[in-house]
């Protein structure tokens, strides 16, 4: 499953149709910061510039920046600041499908050939650095500095939460787990860290920090229920990875722990989750949590539309 089903399903008429303006403002702004970068190195090609531009030249639906967008939006977040904190949520979660696609060497993302196919693994690891640098680098230019040692730490924070979700994900395919508790950590620490940081920095920047827990708990059982319906859509690819182990699954994980309906089992606990984050997004202040329980209730119905087929 991708963003794309999220924002595009077609029986939903879509909450975040307008923020489409706001998102062509948040890639202007990363196109013209990347382009400053490109100055910097006085004349001579920056390969990893242009692997990162390659990159996003295919862009996802910009979930993330969806949220983040809605968040400042209703939180009175100057606009400015807004696009800022858009633009470092989606930097960061390109960053992050970069280096995750060199370790599970992942030939094609959104259709065309990955950064590390396409131009080497040394360059699409400079090319995901540098997506991280400019998420650092684009927070310099926030109009409230007070608000900036929070929300350096915060990102920091989270950026160490995918890292140590991905070094999980990666000891799991070589030591394989039957436990539900280490499917979950890895599952809340590599999607639910970039799912909770465009609405933490929302959070922050606006003065609203006692807000940050349930923003994280709504966002992590999202993350959750949404890689439960993805597994219920791979099971058949995610049967052997390219090294012939088992990819981290939730049916092979309940399968390998003596569930014998593992099938039926995941598809409980991916409702199970997506109720919980409907639930806890809309504890959310001044309904900030709307976008988010409109993807949960999304992903609910394609539950249905796996099982029949």
């Amino acid at each position: 499953m991708s963003a794309q089903t999220l924002v595009n399903h077609p029986n939903h008429q879509s909450l975040d149709t307008c923020l489409e303006s706001l998102i062509l403002e948040v890639d202007a702004l990363i196109s013209s910061y990347l382009a400053s970068v490109d100055e910097l190195s006085k004349g001579q090609r920056n390969i990893a510039e242009q692997a990162a531009r390659y990159h996003l030249d295919t862009p996802g639906q910009k979930v993330r920046a969806r949220l983040c967008l809605l968040a400042c939006q209703k939180l009175n977040v100057n606009h400015h600041d807004m696009l800022i904190l858009s633009a470092v949520a989606e930097l960061m979660h390109n960053a992050s499908l970069i280096h995750d696609d060199i370790q599970d060497r992942d030939d094609i993302r959104r259709g065309r050939e990955t950064v590390w196919k396409k131009f080497g693994t040394d360059i699409a690891i400079c090319a995901g650095d540098l997506l991280i640098s400019a998420a650092y680098g684009m927070l310099a230019n926030l109009s409230d500095s007070k608000a900036l040692p929070s929300l350096i730490s915060k990102l920091s924070s989270r950026t160490a939460s995918v890292i140590n979700g991905q070094c999980h994900d990666i000891e799991y395919k070589q030591y394989p787990s039957n436990s539900l508790d280490v499917y979950l950590d890895i599952a809340k620490a590599k999607s639910g860290a970039l799912l909770s940081l465009p609405i933490e920095l929302a959070l922050i920047a606006s003065g609203n920090k006692q807000f940050l827990d349930v923003a994280v708990q709504a966002t992590q059982a999202f993350a959750v229920g949404y890689q439960m319906v993805d597994d219920l859509n791979d099971i058949a690819k995610d049967a052997t990875n390219h090294a012939g182990a088992k990819s981290l699954n939730i049916v092979f994980v309940l399968a390998d722990a003596g569930i014998k309906s593992s099938v039926n089992e995941s598809t409980a606990l991916a409702n199970q989750y997506l109720s919980e984050a409907i639930r806890l997004a809309k504890q959310l202040p001044y309904e900030i949590g709307e976008l988010l329980v409109d993807y949960a209730v999304r992903l609910q119905g394609q539950i249905v539309h796996v099982i029949e087929q």
